[in-house]
């Protein structure tokens, strides 16, 4: 049955016509949407192919895989000419795109975070040159200079969201200023990047300086993980700040998130839990040869310094 509609719909989208599909009430998908749904389970295919390949030449198994963690990026004339040379979450588009030559040019595998998590559960092995790549924030550069180089290896990457930035309509690029991916045109890039969630309005400080994550009343935080989950259909998430505490991690399980990740540095064993999951930050001052160490697995865990990237 399933091959037959799989059938039905290429022959639909061949002769040009629009299907409806039932979500709640029914909605006509154009011929652009409809291409992208096919493609988009083709991929899901070809990607367990790819790591079932990628498994058997691989010469030995992960044991500990490297999360980086990105933020914002600009071209190097665009930090210059607009001073964003002193913020340590913008890297380059240059420097970004050195160190995604570099991962496809040794044959590294870059894990989604569904993979992730089949691996710490023991259903998946990871060749041993894995990594994640992970955006926190969903800036506009994500979408506009990270997504062609990593189409272009055939990488993936997860953009951790904040909600309330999602929900306008897509404004032009501007360099000067910070911009968020909207939501309405999200599913352009969903053959590169997955969508989770980093609050959906809980990323900001209270009139003391605590996290809104850890000093807001339970029940607003709950309402918040539970609205950012039901925006991004979210199954994961990334602590602002990398800041939380038990109960944090408590609400987390309680409104269904299976995985969180903070900003301390270090690899992830299958022993690691899975809401404490450490990540590298990848800075304007992070050289090559730092970077190389990190993804080898050979990088000396220091600890992070007092200012945390958000």
């Amino acid at each position: 049955m399933k091959r037959f509609m799989f059938s039905l719909l290429i022959a639909i989208i061949l002769i040009g016509n629009i299907i409806p599909i039932a979500y709640g009430e029914e909605v006509e998908l154009s011929i652009e949407e409809e291409k992208y749904l096919l493609l988009k389970e083709e991929n899901l295919r070809l990607r367990k192919e790819i790591l079932r390949l990628r498994n058997q030449l691989s010469k030995r198994k992960a044991i500990k895989i490297p999360v980086l963690m990105y933020h914002h990026l600009l071209k190097q004339e665009d930090i210059e000419k607009y001073n964003w040379s002193n913020n340590t979450n913008i890297i380059s588009v240059e420097a970004f795109q050195e160190q995604m030559d570099y991962l496809y040019e040794n044959d590294f595998y870059t894990a989604t975070l569904d993979e992730l998590r089949s691996f710490l559960d023991g259903e998946i092995t990871l060749p041993e040159k894995t990594v994640v790549i992970t955006f926190d924030d969903g800036y506009l550069s994500n979408a506009l200079y990270a997504y062609p180089i990593l189409k272009n290896y055939n990488f993936r990457g997860t953009i951790f969201m904040l909600g309330y930035r999602v929900n306008d309509v897509q404004a032009p690029f501007d360099p000067s200023t910070t911009q968020s991916i909207s939501i309405y045109e999200a599913y352009k890039y969903e053959d590169v990047f997955d969508y989770e969630s980093h609050t959906y309005a809980l990323h900001d400080e209270d009139e003391n300086g605590g996290k809104l994550l850890i000093s807001s009343d339970k029940n607003l935080i709950l309402e918040d993980l539970k609205k950012s989950k039901e925006l991004l259909n979210a199954k994961y998430f990334a602590y602002p700040f990398g800041k939380y505490d038990e109960n944090t991690i408590e609400y987390l399980k309680e409104t269904g998130y299976e995985m969180a990740f903070t900003i301390k540095p270090g690899y992830i064993t299958k022993e690691s839990d899975k809401y404490e999951l450490p990540r590298f930050n990848i800075s304007p001052h992070t050289p090559l040869s730092r970077f190389k160490r990190i993804v080898n697995g050979i990088e000396d865990i220091v600890p992070q310094s007092n200012k945390d990237p958000s």
